[in-house]
C-alpha cells in the first residue's frame, strides 16, 4: 500500500545512512523527494536511484541561510509545494565536557539544532499557506539518555525534542504536525567504521538490545512514513523511539 502518493518530501542529509534509507522508503510510498546534501554530484546520484522518476538531489549546506532558501525555491519551482520536510542532517563529536572546544560545540550545535529550526520555519510558510504539512524532526536514544562523551550531541538532541512540541503547539492551527523519530543503534556505514576502528564492540551493544539486533537502516524509513501519512493525522508533538528496546534499560544501557 503506498500511503504518500503525489506528496513532496524534503530530506536533509539525505545523500547517505539513515536520510537516503528515509528518501528510498519515502519514495517506495509514492512519494516525490528532493535529496539535500553537502554534497552535490551525491544527492543528484542518490536521487535518482530511487524508484519512481521526478526525484531531485540539491547540494544544501542547511546551517546557511543563503543556501536555505535557494535549495526551498527550487523544490518549489520544480514540484509547486512541500508537503513532507524531514530534518535529518547531524553529526557528532566525541568530547570531555571539560575538554570540549567551543568551535566543535557551536558547530554541532548549529547543524543539530539551529539548522533543524530554520528549515522548519523556512519550509512552515508554504505549509501555512497550505494548511498542511508534516515536520518529522530525527533526535536520538541521546534525547533521553546521557551517553559519556557525547555532551554536545545529547544537550542537541534532547534541544530538538523540546524544538517539535514547541512548533507543534505553535503550527497545529495550520494543521501541521511535528513529531521527532529517535533511532538507536543502526547498522549504517557510520556505525560500521566506529565497529571496524574498534571503537563499538557490536556484539555488547546487541546483549543490551531486547530485539538482540542492530536496527535496519529502512527501519527509520518505516516511522517517518508513518508520521509523514495520514495513518497519523492526529498525531503531534510526539517521539517515537526506533531502537529495539535498547532504551528500556534505562541508564544501565548507556554503556558507549
Amino acid at each position: 500500500m503506498r500511503l504518500l502518493d503525489n506528496e513532496i518530501a524534503i530530506v536533509t542529509g539525505g545523500g547517505q545512512g539513515l536520510g537516503l534509507s528515509t528518501a528510498t522508503y519515502l519514495a517506495e510510498h509514492g512519494a516525490k523527494v528532493a535529496i539535500l546534501d553537502l554534497d552535490a554530484t551525491n544527492a543528484a546520484k542518490q536521487a535518482e536511484s530511487l524508484s519512481g522518476v521526478g526525484h531531485i538531489g540539491i547540494r544544501c549546506d542547511v546551517t546557511n541561510g543563503e543556501e536555505r532558501i535557494a535549495a526551498i525555491k527550487k523544490v518549489l519551482d520544480t514540484f509547486g509545494t512541500i508537503d513532507i520536510l524531514v530534518n535529518n542532517a547531524g553529526i557528532q563529536y566525541h568530547s570531555e565536557a571539560e575538554n570540549m572546544p567551543e568551535e566543535k560545540w557551536l558547530n554541532v550545535v548549529n547543524v543539530n539544532l539551529n539548522s533543524v529550526m530554520f528549515m522548519s520555519r523556512d519550509v512552515s510558510h508554504t505549509m501555512i499557506k497550505n494548511k498542511k504539512g508534516s515536520i518529522i524532526n530525527i533526535g536520538s536514544i541521546a534525547s533521553f539518555q546521557a551517553m559519556p562523551g557525547r555532551t554536545v550531541y545529547s544537550a542537541t538532541k534532547t534541544a530538538v525534542l523540546g524544538l517539535s512540541r514547541n512548533l507543534a503547539v505553535d503550527w497545529g492551527q495550520y494543521n501541521i504536525r511535528v513529531n521527532t523519530v529517535c533511532p538507536g543503534y543502526h547498522d549504517t556505514p557510520l556505525l560500521r567504521a566506529y565497529i571496524d576502528n574498534g571503537k563499538l564492540d557490536p556484539e555488547v551493544i546487541k546483549g543490551r538490545i531486547p530485539m538482540r539486533r542492530l536496527g535496519l537502516a529502512n527501519d527509520i524509513g518505516k516511522a517517518v512514513v508513518f508520521f509523514a501519512s495520514e495513518l497519523s493525522e492526529y498525531v503531534t508533538g510526539q517521539a517515537i523511539m526506533v531502537d529495539g528496546g535498547y532504551t528500556t534499560y534505562g541508564a544501565a544501557a548507556a554503556i558507549v
